[in-house]
């Protein structure tokens, strides 16, 4: 197998309740356009000048695809769970961090967790922070179990 640098990312997330957790964050992948692919799990660093990409599409099964991605699972009926990404792009050419964040929160508890995540990993290597994005999903149980999801989905063309 041979690995290039991602040309196009896709930032997106998203919730979903299932007949289990694991079905729930099955549920959720399917809703971002990645439930029928293998997700390989990366670490935080994205190259410049990437282009981000609206939806997924045009993926064929089982593509092994390099994802950074946050997810938590709940089954404990009342429960609030986020999971969130934040995606911090430099001033200059060195690319970009990306950090992820799950638990029992509200979303918004945990877009804060992934911006202060990203500003001290920026303040860490000396580079500028020039665009910040973030993306989080939300679930409360119910009935069945539910999955919060946030990814960032890096392809080669």
């Amino acid at each position: 197998m041979s690995w290039t640098t991602p040309k196009r990312a896709f930032l997106g997330a998203a919730s979903a309740e299932g007949g289990t957790k694991l079905n729930a964050f099955d549920n959720a992948l399917l809703k971002l356009g990645i439930g029928n692919v293998n997700l390989v799990k990366l670490s935080s660093v994205i190259p410049a000048h990437i282009e981000w990409m609206g939806e997924v599409h045009n993926v064929p099964v089982g593509m092994l695809l390099p994802t950074v991605y946050a997810h938590i699972e709940s089954d404990e009926p009342g429960s609030t769970i986020s999971a969130a990404l934040g995606v911090g792009i430099s001033e200059g050419n060195e690319g970009g961090l990306i950090y992820e964040y799950s638990g029992y929160c509200t979303k918004e508890e945990a877009e804060e967790m992934v911006c202060r995540m990203v500003e001290e990993g920026f303040r860490a290597r000396e580079w500028k922070l020039k665009e910040f994005k973030v993306a989080s999903a939300e679930a409360t149980v119910k009935d069945k179990p539910v999955a919060a999801l946030a990814v960032v989905v890096m392809f080669p063309y």
